[in-house]
């Protein structure tokens, strides 16, 4: 399967996360990540305009905005053309064509211990929560019957949990595939940090990975919620 590479979804994450942008507006976001030229931002953007997915705002547009769009702020950087996310779900569809989060999969395990327990351990290691538990942190109605993170080191992981006593909570651990430190960016829809300092994946990257992982029917709150639409 051709794989998207990590500055392309970079770009497409921000895409996503701004809604209304400028070219210019999507490089300078993109720049807070990682390293990434206005020529490869300019290069996506004709991907993403030549299927549709993203279009110019007309005049009227500009001036009155998009209904669904209607608490963005259009005013910025007036004298560059302005774009706007017309089909997100085209997009994360995209997306979900060239990433699959079972490629991304490193290790699975099961332990004897409580989920939350679980989960405040992890987040001391310095894990991000990803998929469904991710989507808990979203949805009062979501529930997963897995903890799935991302993790920068999971071999320390697997050699802490060496001697923990197997049982029934399950835990699925994800390499990153567009970020090589997964800690430069808490920032930009990427990931969020709760009141008790535990990282889990943004909305937008959540909506994402689910989709990745053909779970795409979950998200049904989030994509009405953030994008004006449904599945």
């Amino acid at each position: 399967m051709k794989k998207i590479q990590p500055k392309t979804f970079i770009v497409m994450n921000q895409v996503l996360e701004k809604k209304v942008f400028s070219q210019r507006m999507i490089w300078r976001s993109c720049n807070n990540i990682t390293d990434v030229s206005i020529g490869q931002v300019n290069k996506v953007f004709n991907e993403l305009i030549k299927n549709n997915f993203v279009k110019e705002l007309s005049k009227l547009e500009m001036r009155y905005g998009i209904k669904r769009y209607i608490d963005v702020d259009l005013s910025e950087e007036k004298r560059y053309p302005k774009y706007y996310l017309q089909d997100p779900i085209g997009l994360l569809k995209y997306i979900s064509l060239f990433r699959s989060m079972n490629d991304l999969r490193v290790f699975e395990s099961s332990v004897h211990a409580k989920k939350d327990q679980v989960i405040e351990e992890l987040g001391k290691q310095g894990v991000i929560f990803s998929l469904g538990t991710a989507m808990e942190k979203t949805s009062s109605y979501y529930r997963s019957d897995e903890i799935t993170f991302y993790s920068n080191a999971p071999d320390i992981i697997i050699s802490n949990m060496r001697n923990a006593i197997h049982g029934d909570t399950k835990l699925v651990c994800f390499k990153m595939d567009f970020l090589d430190n997964i800690h430069d960016v808490c920032s930009d829809g990427f990931f969020r940090k709760d009141d008790d300092g535990v990282i889990y994946t943004g909305e937008v990257q959540t909506v994402i990975d689910m989709f990745c992982d053909g779970k795409s029917m979950y998200t049904k709150p989030l994509l009405e919620r953030i994008w004006g639409v449904s599945i």
